[in-house]
């Protein structure tokens, strides 16, 4: 596991997972930057779960951890329920940190990160 992921992304997670659990050996990483209130996010999130099960499928991982944008718990939980992938915790101070870094300019937003350089 890359330090530069680590310090990027950390390593406290929704259900306890770890970014070394996450990650695994994958080269790549994602962070889905994403809100249930946000029509174009329902659209795209669908699309983006049949896109990581066909690379899970054909056994190609793409570890995503969901970043949120929702304005309260239960919308985020509700929201997350319908994703495989991991997530922030809600209400993470990481998110903002990632959004700014990566100029978050609206979502739905993915960032694709290298694994071993993050």
């Amino acid at each position: 596991m890359s330090t530069a992921l680590t310090s990027l992304l950390g390593n406290d997670f929704v259900n306890g997972a770890d970014l070394a659990s996450i990650v695994g050996d994958a080269p790549i990483v994602g962070i889905y930057f994403s809100a249930h209130w946000c029509g174009p996010c329902r659209e795209f999130t669908p699309k983006l779960k049949e896109f990581y099960d066909t690379l899970v499928a054909q056994g190609t991982p793409l570890p995503i951890v969901f970043a949120s944008s929702d304005q309260d718990e239960d919308s985020f939980a509700s929201y997350f329920a319908e994703m495989p992938w991991h997530a922030f915790q809600f209400g993470d101070d990481r998110i903002k940190v990632l959004k700014k870094k990566y100029e978050v300019s609206g979502i739905p937003w993915l960032v694709i990160l290298n694994a071993k350089t993050g």
